[in-house]
């Protein structure tokens, strides 16, 4: 049975919070995705870095999560349950690498809702995005995914 989503919350942004990036989590990310580049994971290479530091691996903003806001509070929103969600895709943008001891806010916010027909049926695809900025207001890097509902 088709549902009808609640797309008002097109738009809505979520409270900000804050992460703050740890030496070892960037290496357990690192060996958790299996890349063991020594920009991620050696002390010493990352010292003698452009960046002074390790940095994180690209993909590492996707541990940063905010327990309050999470994927089920969207589909409750939505009026929807995880039962019809697929993860549909996810981008990651850098101005910055994210390095140990980085204190980082994190701002969520649901930019888009379309539908579109597809072999199984009608889906909605919810397009977030979460901008992660300094102590500066700088942008460190930006989130995009994108979640697809079955309708």
């Amino acid at each position: 049975m088709p549902i009808q989503l609640n797309t008002s919350i097109k738009g809505k942004e979520y409270p900000p919070y804050v992460v703050h990036v740890e030496r070892a989590k960037i290496k357990d990310f690192a060996r958790a995705i299996g890349d063991l580049s020594p920009f991620y994971l050696d002390d010493e290479v990352g010292r003698a870095s452009p960046w002074g530091d390790i940095i994180a691996p690209p993909t590492f903003a996707i541990t940063f999560r905010d327990e309050r806001h999470d994927t089920g509070g969207m589909l409750k929103e939505l009026g929807t349950d995880i039962s019809r969600i697929l993860h549909g895709e996810q981008e990651f943008e850098h101005m910055k690498p994210i390095r140990p001891g980085d204190t980082l806010l994190c701002r969520g916010k649901i930019t888009d809702i379309y539908e579109k027909s597809g072999r199984s049926g009608p889906m909605a695809f919810v397009v977030r995005e979460t901008t992660i900025t300094d102590p500066d207001n700088d942008i460190v890097a930006k989130v995009r995914g994108i979640t697809v509902v079955r309708l």
